[in-house]
């Protein structure tokens, strides 16, 4: 049975990337349209301030010179201009008359810039502030890094928005994937040996068998029955943990002389010498567990490095502690798990999604089972593997019971 493939959203990754392609072209276009407008608005009061450079002239030189109108208010018949002798005040009076004015205006000895006007008596200069101006830069400056800085906050919280809306649904989809795989193999699984069970009970029926071949044809059946008990009882036990009533039964009992009747059976089931099994147990380390609960943990990495390593396989089993915790490991020589993978392979329904192993029986149940026993002991469960065809370890750590 081929299970189906979960393939690279592409179309999905592509659209994430333009449009954060398009925000991010919109924030160069809009900050550059920033920095122009604000070009233009200190332009345009740089002018306004020259207007005022320039009325700052005229207000001198006409106290200079005492130009006098003289007319009467509403009347229709023409004035008369006097014109009086000029009358020169002291340069530092005139300065703070034209300071205190326009306060953005300075009198200098000399021009700053080509078009600054020189007062009627050539006593100096008009100019506009040089502290005035740089005032002026820094806040356009200023503005724009906010500007900017608002703009990529913006830009950042859309892309995170997106990105998480992206993972969900990546995650979303995943997870539907795995549960149709799943109840694919679950089908495929209950179906096998469901199928197996009646074409051996027809033959039973239907044909006279000697003893020989009836005992065979029980033991196949009785084989048939394990598998579905176990499958059912994984489902249930899922189903248990799922709900938090997992029922354990804790005893205190030392681990070597358990961890090897454990092994050495689930080697005997799947076929004598047919796990190349290699136990390395230490003595005298006791913890309080659930033998039962426990030992499907072992029997279900065991059946593991069974189904994925070929033959010869060589799995080895150790036992040993580091004063606080047991340490259960089981490493086979079969065909690892890619770095990609390591992080998800304990999750519910998934299985690696290489399609050699793909092809091995499985419900991508077992190990996320283990995941929820061990933790139930207060322990943590973990594989490592150096890639593909390099084999897995998985370590099992829980703590010792007291002394």
């Amino acid at each position: 049975m081929k299970a189906a493939h979960l393939n690279p959203p592409a179309t999905e990754r592509l659209i994430f990337w333009s449009v954060a392609f398009i925000l991010l072209t919109q924030m160069g276009w809009w900050i550059s349209l920033q920095i122009r407008e604000s070009r233009n608005l200190q332009n345009a009061r740089i002018a306004t301030m020259r207007a005022g450079r320039a009325e700052a002239w005229q207000m001198d030189s006409a106290e200079i010179l005492r130009v006098v109108f003289q007319g009467e208010p509403g009347s229709s018949r023409p004035g008369s201009v006097e014109a009086r002798v000029p009358q020169f005040r002291p340069l530092r009076e005139r300065k703070q008359a034209i300071e205190k004015r326009f306060p953005y205006v300075a009198v200098v000895p000399g021009p700053v810039e080509p078009d600054d006007p020189i007062l009627l008596d050539q006593s100096g200069y008009l100019t506009l502030r040089m502290e005035v101006l740089e005032a002026m830069e820094r806040e356009r400056t200023l503005a724009l890094w906010r500007a900017a800085g608002e703009a990529a906050v913006m830009i950042l919280a859309v892309l995170l928005g997106m990105s998480y809306i992206y993972r969900k649904l990546n995650s979303e989809m995943e997870l539907m994937l795995r549960q149709r795989n799943f109840i694919a193999s679950v089908t495929h699984e209950l179906k096998t040996p469901i199928a197996s069970l009646r074409v051996w009970i027809e033959t039973l029926f239907a044909r006279d068998l000697s003893l020989e071949r009836k005992a065979r044809i029980q033991k196949l059946m009785d084989g048939d029955l394990v598998r579905l008990t176990e499958l059912v009882g994984n489902l249930l036990d899922v189903a248990r943990a799922d709900a938090g009533s997992l029922d354990l039964k804790f005893e205190r009992i030392e681990l070597a002389p358990w961890l090897r009747e454990v092994a050495e059976n689930m080697d005997h089931r799947l076929g004598t010498g047919q796990l190349g099994l290699d136990l390395q147990l230490g003595i005298n380390i006791w913890a309080s567990i659930d033998p039962r609960a426990m030992g499907q943990v072992v029997e279900n990495l065991l059946s593991n490095a069974h189904k994925y390593a070929p033959e010869p396989r060589n799995t080895t089993v150790t036992l040993d502690s580091d004063g606080e915790k047991a340490i259960i490991t089981v490493r086979d020589q079969g065909n690892g798990i890619s770095p990609r993978e390591l992080p998800r392979i304990f999750q519910r329904f998934y299985r690696v999604g290489d399609e050699m192993t793909r092809q091995v029986p499985g419900t991508g149940l077992g190990l996320f089972l283990c995941w929820e026993i061990v933790t139930l002991h207060g322990g943590q469960i973990n594989v490592s593997s150096h890639g593909s065809g390099q084999g897995s370890t998985f370590t099992l750590r829980f703590p010792l019971a007291a002394s």
